[in-house]
């Protein structure tokens, strides 16, 4: 038999006992002399309930009350029916605040005050009220079902896997209150893998914030500035820029992780050492190239001081060739 159909069933039995109950005259005494609830009050507080949208929707929680009508107008009202009249106030009471709380949009919540409920109804029944128990039970299994439903449908549009997996957690313990066995194995499963994931790229997003933050400490002043930086580093500019370049590299990779899984202070310290990694990055650019023009000025000395010399050089030897005499040939002339 299905879960509905042996809700139909309960409750069939259950409208049956409340219209033979109805039909024995009303003997309700007054409340003790401590000033614990009477069977007026009690009636009062559960007519209070009529109407009530949680029991239109969970048609369980609306039987329970009938019965508890009827119950608290026939016979003597005895201090075990007053202990069990306000188990049943109680549980009432706990179902419409999670009812509420779901309609509002707090999921979570509604759980929290839906595992009240179930209190209230273990509660319940040890004061002898397990008929009432029995089917506050059926309805409040009905209810975690369509929350953890719900949660799931949140934890697959969720922004970021941290909210993602707050959801799947709530879902499959609302599925598992349920007695959903099935949809908890389900979403249990998935929560691990997604869990997983996230752990995994926790610890690499945290390697490269720890490998950023390195960079910029052994960077320390000599990157804060072009002629710092060349002062202090000399040729080593060149190098330093390549660590630089791969540093602002893992601070990007520390920024997309931190955001992807909704880790804001991470997000935010990743993105400090991305900006505090640019700014070294663009004073090694610079002194760089500054170093790179006082290198090419210097070649260029130098180039110039051997072009000059080298002319020199040429004026020398064209000078030491003037006025040197070359002696002709003597030339044979033939006899005629």
């Amino acid at each position: 038999m299905t879960d509905t159909s042996l809700t139909r069933a309960l409750l069939a039995v259950c409208l049956c006992a409340t219209v033979v109950a109805g039909s024995v005259p009303a003997t309700a005494t007054a409340s003790a002399a401590d000033g614990s609830l009477t069977a007026d009050e009690a009636l009062q507080q559960l007519q209070g309930f009529e109407d009530e949208p949680a029991f239109q929707t969970y048609s369980e929680f609306e039987v329970l009350r009938s019965q508890a009508v009827t119950a608290v107008q026939v016979g003597t009202f005895t201090d075990a029916d007053r202990k069990r009249m306000q188990a049943v106030l109680t549980v009432l009471t706990r179902f419409v605040d999670a009812y509420d709380e779901a309609q509002n949009g707090s999921r979570i919540d509604s759980l929290a005050l839906a595992n009240e409920t179930a209190a209230a109804i273990d509660a319940l029944r040890a004061a002898g009220g397990t008929q009432y128990a029995t089917l506050a039970r059926l309805g409040l299994e009905r209810f975690y079902r369509v929350q953890g439903d719900a949660l799931y449908e949140r934890a697959r549009s969720a922004a970021n896997t941290s909210t993602q997996l707050r959801y799947l957690d709530a879902a499959a313990q609302a599925f598992k209150a349920g007695g959903a066995a099935s949809r908890y194995s389900q979403v249990s499963a998935e929560e691990s893998r997604v869990r997983a994931t996230f752990r995994a790229d926790r610890q690499r997003m945290l390697r490269a914030m720890n490998q950023s933050a390195a960079f910029l400490n052994r960077c320390g002043e000599s990157c804060t500035s072009p002629t710092g930086a060349v002062a202090s580093l000399g040729v080593g500019v060149f190098g330093q820029y390549q660590n630089a370049r791969a540093a602002a590299a893992d601070a990007r990779t520390a920024v997309r992780l931190a955001e992807k899984h909704g880790l804001q202070e991470a997000a935010a310290r990743a993105s400090s050492l991305s900006e505090s990694i640019a700014a070294a990055r663009l004073a090694l650019a610079l002194a760089g190239s500054l170093l790179g023009f006082v290198y090419a000025g210097l070649l260029g000395t130098v180039a110039m001081l051997v072009a000059i010399r080298v002319a020199t050089w040429a004026q020398d030897v064209d000078g030491s060739q003037v006025g040197r005499v070359v002696p002709r040939e003597p030339v044979e002339v033939a006899d005629q």
